[in-house]
């Protein structure tokens, strides 16, 4: 079974600016050994009480407001030209 140790210790450093804590350390890779993406985890930690209380301005933890906002990895806005389809 992986130990997804390290993935979940540098999501809490990053997101919430503390180590895990043991419970939701062993909580996240639970989950994450149960098909939990490092995507899914990340977003669980955004939405979180914690988060927002951290970060009022933050619009309730959304990544979209997040530091610089969210890189979709979509491509468009202006000038962006559709392809019709039949």
């Amino acid at each position: 079974m992986p130990n997804f140790s390290r993935i979940v210790t540098m999501a809490y450093l990053r997101i919430l600016e503390r180590p895990p804590d043991p419970g939701g350390l062993a909580n996240f890779n639970q989950l994450m050994n149960g098909g939990l993406t490092e995507a899914m985890m990340r977003e669980a930690l955004l939405r979180s009480a914690e988060y927002a209380q951290k970060n009022p301005d933050s619009g309730r933890g959304t990544a979209a407001k997040r530091k610089g906002g969210a890189r979709t990895g979509l491509r468009g806005g202006k000038g962006a030209t559709r392809r019709k389809t039949r």
